[in-house]
């Protein structure tokens, strides 16, 4: 219960508290991983000059016992006095072994033993620690017994030398107790030697293990140091992405008009905080639809209403007055009626365009071979009077909303007869195509299915119906390709053809509507091609009626 508690307070702290945190920790371990390499240097180190003590220890040894058989034989006071010499190291060695183990041990005099032992000032620390901190490990414990024994062995070489001088100087010296002192230092000599190979075979032992065992400190504490990084980083990475993905899937299904869905808060940072004003949001839309659904119907009573009027009234007038209404009056009731119906004609389409924003999907099985033929016999005035004519391949049955379906249609045929110079052609083909070969500036627009998961893995794998609706009207610059479906858009600034600047923003929303995409590409002078793509799982490919 605690961990889940400090895991939702991570989550709840801002992104950059987290960030800090993660450099914080970091900066701790690796301190940390600093600290345990530098104990293990200077470790290390102390067991290099404990060995190397034992070395100048065991060398002095030797040393010793060469220089008194050397006084034995030449009878110099030089001897015997570099015999004392070579004897410091040994009894400075074990001036600080006594001192070490003493409960309430003198620092000083311990170095001071160290020193006579001509152990470097720089070492004496470090293997004063090593042998405090780790006397009680049995590698270094067997090797501290040796070197007590070789001490109380050693220390036996004193009272022989003295000895032998005695019996050097004395009026007449004894050969026979001079070779007998002689046998009993070879003895020492080669006890010690005994006991010197195991000190260093046991002291090697014990570097062996000490050095593995740091290499084992400091692999745990790298690992911890790695592991704890990538945990953070897991952790709060997948928090922002886990919190961002479903801000994109709520704005995403917002955006394709469904204004009640609700993003998950997961926690309470930045990103939680834009998924609260998300919400907020969907809640403030769905206010500004209830509205617009109100403007909807005062638009369709209270302006409708007075424009139907006048346009009736003033054709009433214009006929009650023919002979009384001079030429110029005529030409002014024919513009109030066109004003007035066209005044109609805007509201009317400022009402469909709001209706797609709030009604909800109602999909079945529609067959775009009746819609067609329906758009057809809707236009058949103007498009025999044009001689237009119509190509249609055999289109599929698909799942989609009839009456949005039909006014799409519409749009594109309306929009091919009227920006038309000459007899209109209008060309409809489709084909299926592999979602690889979708732009990816619209794989957003396809994407009705996107969740947490690949967007991309989604899109490669999915099939899509696409529709070609060509025309050989007079078409449109490139510049404007990105522009002709946004509301009130109109590119003929002088005003020679009709138009709302609606049409083809109905046209991009119920695309939209149906989980698709609409785009366009146009020759100036040559015509425009609209291209409608809609997801196959949504179409039951068994075109039935009749071709063009």
């Amino acid at each position: 219960m605690k961990k889940v508690s400090a895991i939702r307070s991570i989550k709840d702290i801002s992104i950059s508290r987290k960030l800090f945190l993660i450099v914080g920790t970091m900066a701790v371990l690796i301190m940390l991983e600093l600290f345990t390499l530098w104990f293990a240097v200077h470790t290390l180190s102390a067991v290099r000059a404990l060995v190397g003590a034992e070395g100048l220890w065991s060398k002095a040894e030797k040393d010793a016992v060469y220089t008194l058989n050397k006084y034995y034989r030449t009878h110099d006071e030089k001897d015997y006095n570099n015999f004392k010499k070579f004897m410091e190291v040994p009894l400075g060695d074990h001036k600080t072994r006594v001192e070490l183990f003493k409960p309430d041990m003198n620092i000083d005099s311990a170095r001071q033993g160290f020193i006579e032992g001509r152990v470097h000032p720089d070492d004496i620390e470090g293997m004063i620690k090593l042998l405090r901190r780790f006397h009680n490990i049995s590698y270094l414990r067997n090797a501290i017994n040796y070197w007590g024994q070789g001490d109380s062995i050693v220390s036996q070489l004193i009272p022989i030398s003295e000895q032998i001088k005695e019996q050097i100087n004395a009026p007449v010296p004894s050969q026979k107790i001079l070779d007998s002192l002689l046998q009993r230092v070879d003895i020492i000599n080669g006890d010690v030697t005994k006991l010197e190979d195991n000190f260093s075979f046991t002291l090697g032992e014990g570097s062996r293990w000490l050095e593995h065992l740091i290499m084992e400190i400091l692999l745990c504490v790298a690992l911890t140091v790695e592991i704890t990084g990538l945990s953070f980083s897991i952790l709060v990475s997948r928090s922002i992405t886990k919190g961002l993905n479903e801000i994109i899937k709520t704005a995403d299904k917002i955006k394709r008009g469904d204004p009640t869905v609700r993003a998950t808060v997961f926690s309470k940072d930045e990103i939680g905080q834009v998924a609260t004003s998300i919400n907020q949001m969907a809640e403030q839309l769905i206010l500004s639809n209830q509205e617009l659904s109100h403007f909807a119907y005062i638009a369709s009573h209270d302006l409708q209403e007075p424009l139907r009027k006048i346009s009736v009234f003033t054709g009433l007038l214009e006929t009650e007055s023919k002979e009384v209404i001079s030429e110029k009056g005529k030409m002014y009731m024919e513009k109030i009626i066109k004003s007035s119906l066209r005044m109609q004609q805007l509201i009317e389409d400022i009402l469909q365009l709001s209706r797609l924003s709030t009604i909800p999907e109602q999909f079945s099985s529609v067959n775009l071979n009746n819609i067609i033929a329906q758009a057809v016999s809707d236009f058949e005035v103007k498009l025999t009077r044009s001689n237009a004519r119509i190509n249609s391949q055999e289109l599929p049955i698909i799942e989609a909303n009839a009456l949005e379906m039909g006014q799409l249609f519409q749009n594109l045929f309306s929009n091919s007869i009227k920006f038309n110079n000459k007899s209109p052609e209008i060309n409809i083909s489709w084909e299926i195509i592999n979602g690889s070969k979708m732009p990816e500036k619209y794989w957003a627009t396809v994407s009705y299915k996107f969740t947490e998961a690949n967007n991309r893995q989604y899109i490669e794998q999915e099939k899509f119906c696409r529709i070609y609706f060509k025309d050989n009207g007079i078409g449109f610059e490139e510049q404007y390709l990105e522009r002709i479906f946004i509301i009130f858009q109109r590119l003929n600034s002088k005003n020679l053809y009709e138009g709302s600047g609606i049409g083809l923003a109905v046209c991009s929303k119920i695309v939209s509507n149906h989980h698709g995409s609409i785009t366009a590409t146009s020759i100036p002078d040559e015509g425009s091609t609209f291209i409608i793509t809609l997801p196959v799982s949504q179409s039951n490919f068994n075109p039935k009626a009749a071709l063009f």
